[in-house]
């Protein structure tokens, strides 16, 4: 049965607002009253943000509503949809329907240490503009967002409600009333820097685009694929796929302003492990991380809601092939065509590096990531220019073009232009006097290979590759045609080569072997080491140099520093954990943070060992500084405040616990 009439939610009202309005225009005295009208049902449990049984409440409204459109327009859950997967999303829209009552878990709630807000907030300012416009004042749903403290709209800081409708009723639906808003005046709103504010306001104003973005247009994955853009755009990202998490972190908690990461319940330090900033960033189906800590990521890299959908999904540091020849020569240039790619990094840099292989035969080399689209026609390298391009040069040849004309046409540097031009220079003279080279170098280094000649003889390598190739190739094999030479063969290469070394170098050592000959000492180490053993040169005794410093001055030395030191550090403001390394900085002594001469200094090391804290130890005193501080500011200890003040996770907490108790305790016991 269609109600008679229904509060229509005004824009932006929480569909909880709107019910409360409908509660009391519609003169009913009991909420069930109202919960049969509405759901058939009298043991419906309010939710402020979110609601449920909406496909009854829907029913009985008629065809102008529908599920969607109250969740996207009238609910909270728009906030939290981008960062949920599809499936979920779906999932959250059935719990709506129904009961409700896995939704909370379904979407992280209950185990986020953010969570959601438990009273009900106004802003001053808008609910003057709602009583102007509408004659009534209605919760806003965009003040309804957890850690959301500032109004988008007029930057002022939220109020709460002086009504809390956890003690208001169970099943009932608070509708605000401007005569306590009128005689409200608020004890405790909170005092903030202006830094502090500024960052509130920016993330308000972002959270509150987040609630009109149509729901199911972005999800979890496509949300983790541009953190993985703006990762790769600012090099947080090393071999392609790596997070440099660490040093991510580090950059994240300098980005706020001290304690504001932690007023949120959002800073994690470098000890932990799987913090939230690593999940969202390495793991695409972490799911449950806080709505607002997706907005703390956002800031980090300057980004708001309308920059970051423009920002394309991440995919990979060359983008989706196919990717266009760069051949100037072929029928195909510029065409997107190219479908092999192959990603490496550079050894000493660990710059990303792409190689592009055409069909045509040409292939190109370019350094990534690409950070913008124009960069994918760029090349840095030709690797192999391919039987079209060879063509077309030579055919520039036969113009009669200058070095000049030919490396524009080519796209080419004139260098290259010459180089080739020697390479194609070739004659019978030319390639006899080559060959005879090459056969004199191999004499003298009949254990060298190809790639000691071409460090060598580097136009002459290329020159006969490309006009002798087979006389070369049988001449000089590649290192990979060794691996045909059976296992005995090998052996006797490898011996001869060692042999001759010591004889024409008797002083050689076996580390200059080893750097000299590295494959054939470790093939003769691995497979030949009796003849290794009695071939190879003495290993040389390394004989200590008799050590002339006074360890025992010394040892009375770092122990009297380190006594005159160490009532310091226990009494500074912010307490430090006492380590080994702690004194090495402060003394400047670097051996105190090693073990390697501590057995010299007994002295010292044993009053390290006995005034250096473990992690837990530190815990334990940080938190014992702090109850004192407790119990003579308040006269007494709350536990949850105060591991959240020493920044002990709740795992450690509970452990030393019972410490902590028991350190009360006798600080009680000798007040009487």
């Amino acid at each position: 049965m269609l109600l008679p009439f229904f509060t229509d939610p005004y824009q932006n009202e929480l569909l909880y607002s709107a019910i409360g309005r409908y509660h009391f225009y519609s003169g009913n005295i009991s909420f069930k009253e109202t919960l049969v009208e509405l759901f058939d049902n009298r043991i419906v449990v309010p939710s402020i943000g979110f609601g449920s049984n909406l496909e009854c409440l829907v029913q009985k409204l008629g065809n102008n509503y529908s599920v969607e459109k109250l969740v996207f327009e009238n609910t909270i859950f728009p906030f939290f949809a981008p960062f949920i997967t599809k499936e979920k999303q779906k999932k959250v829209y059935e719990d709506m329907n129904g009961n409700g009552r896995g939704l909370y878990g379904r979407l992280g709630i209950g185990s986020s240490k953010v969570g959601v807000k438990s009273e009900v907030f106004f802003c001053s300012d808008c609910v003057k503009d709602d009583i102007k416009i509408y004659g009534e004042p209605y919760v806003h749903r965009e003040h309804q967002l957890p850690a959301i403290n500032y109004c988008p709209h007029h930057e002022k800081i939220l109020l709460k409600y002086p009504i809390d409708y956890k003690t208001y009723s169970r099943q009932g639906y608070i509708r605000f009333d401007k005569r306590k808003m009128d005689t409200f005046v608020p004890e405790d709103i909170e005092v903030e820097s202006n830094e502090f504010k500024d960052i509130q306001v920016k993330l308000s104003k972002m959270a509150f685009k987040l609630l009109s973005i149509p729901i199911g247009s972005i999800t979890l994955e496509g949300v983790f694929k541009r953190y993985r853009t703006l990762l790769r755009q600012h090099n947080w990202i090393v071999n392609n796929t790596a997070v440099k998490s660490k040093a991510l972190l580090k950059a994240f908690n300098a980005k706020f302003p001290k304690g504001f990461l932690e007023k949120f319940n959002s800073y994690s330090n470098d000890n932990q492990v799987n913090t939230w900033l690593q999940a969202i960033t390495t793991n695409p189906n972490r799911q449950g991380v806080h709505p607002f800590r997706h907005l703390l990521l956002l800031y980090f890299f300057d980004q708001d809601i309308d920059t970051f959908l423009k920002l394309k999904e991440d995919v990979g540091p060359f983008g989706n092939g196919p990717w266009p020849c760069l051949n100037i020569a072929a029928k195909h240039y510029k065409e997107l065509v190219v479908t092999e790619l192959e990603i490496g990094k550079r050894r000493n840099t660990g710059i990303l590096v792409g190689k592009f292989k055409c069909s045509c035969g040409f292939i190109y080399t370019r350094t990534g990531p690409e950070k913008d689209e124009s960069e994918k026609w760029i090349k840095d390298r030709i690797n192999a220019y391919g039987e079209e391009w060879e063509a077309k040069f030579d055919e520039l040849l036969n113009m009669n073009l200058s070095s000049e004309e030919i490396s524009k046409r080519m796209q080419i540097g004139e260098a290259t232009v010459r180089y080739k031009l020697s390479i194609k220079d070739n004659s019978m003279e030319r390639t006899q006097s080559y060959r005879k080279i090459l056969l004199s170098w191999k004499e003298e280094n009949p254990h060298y290979g190809r790639g000691e000649f071409r460090s060598s003889f580097y136009k002459i390598s290329i020159y006969l590759y490309h006009n002798d190739r087979e006389w070369f190739e049988a001449n000089l094999p590649m290192k990979r045609d060794n691996l045909l030479i059976s296992h005995e063969d090998r052996i006797k290469k490898y011996r001869s080569l060692i042999l001759e070394e010591i004889r024409v170098n008797p002083e050689a050592s076996r580390s200059y072997l080893w750097k000299k000959y590295d494959g054939a000492c470790k093939y003769l180490f691995d497979n030949d080491l009796e003849w290794y053993n009695i071939n190879f040169p003495e290993v040389i005794t390394y004989i200590p140099k008799t050590s002339y410093v006074d360890w025992e001055s010394r040892d009375i030395e770092y122990y009297n520093e380190i006594k005159k030191i160490y009532p310091e550090l226990l009494k500074a403001e912010k307490p430090i954990r006492i380590t080994r390394g702690l004194f090495s900085k402060r003394l400047n002594i670097f051996i105190l943070s090693t073990k390697n001469e501590m057995d010299k200094l007994p002295k010292t090391d044993a009053l390290l060992n006995e005034i250096t804290e473990t992690i837990r130890e530190f815990q334990v005193r940080r938190c014992c500084l702090k109850i004192d501080e407790m119990l003579e500011g308040e006269g007494k200890v709350r536990f949850e405040k105060l591991r959240e003040a020493c920044a002990v996770n709740t795992r450690d907490f509970k452990i030393i616990k019972p410490i902590l108790i028991e350190y009360i305790e006798k600080k009680e016991s000798k007040k009487y």
